[in-house]
C-alpha cells in the first residue's frame, strides 16, 4: 500500500514540475520577445545580485533614477533585465497571449458541443427518427 501511495505522489509531482517547467520557458520566451535581454551572472557581483533575487518572479528596482525590471532563472545562472518600455510590452504580450488562450478555449469547446450533436447520428436521420406528417383530409 505504501508503495502504491509512493508511486502515485511521485506521478503527481513529476505533473507537476513538468507543468511549471512549461510555464517558466513560455515566461522567458515572452520576455525575450518583449526586449528583456538575458544577461549571465559570470562576475562576483552579478552572482550576488541573482543571488538576493526571488527566482521567477519579476521584480522592480530603482537604478540610477530609472527603474529596471529582472527576472532570475538561477539553472541556467542568467538574469532577464528590462528597462520600462520592455515591461509594458511584455505586459502587452502577456494580455495577448491571454486573448489567444481564451479564444483557443472557446474554439474547442465548439468543437466538443459539434461533437456531441454529432453522437446524435447512431440513431439515423431525422427522417427515420419522425414519423412522417399527417395530412388532414387525405
Amino acid at each position: 500500500m505504501k508503495v502504491l501511495l509512493f508511486f502515485f505522489l511521485a506521478i503527481l509531482l513529476s505533473g507537476c514540475a513538468a507543468i511549471e517547467q512549461a510555464q517558466r520557458a513560455s515566461t522567458e520566451r515572452i520576455l525575450s520577445a518583449a526586449g528583456f535581454e538575458p544577461t549571465p551572472a559570470n562576475t562576483a557581483a552579478r552572482q550576488k545580485s541573482l543571488a538576493s533575487l526571488t527566482p521567477y518572479k519579476i521584480e522592480r528596482k530603482l537604478r540610477h533614477n530609472e527603474f529596471y525590471y529582472l527576472y532570475a532563472v538561477p539553472e541556467q545562472n542568467l538574469v532577464y533585465i528590462g528597462n520600462q518600455a520592455a515591461y509594458g510590452k511584455y505586459q502587452e504580450l502577456l494580455i495577448q497571449q491571454e486573448i489567444a488562450n481564451a479564444n483557443l478555449n472557446a474554439a474547442q469547446m465548439q468543437m466538443n458541443t459539434a461533437q456531441q450533436w454529432n453522437d446524435w447520428s447512431c440513431w439515423g436521420t431525422a427522417a427515420a427518427i419522425l414519423p412522417p406528417p399527417r395530412m388532414r383530409g387525405h
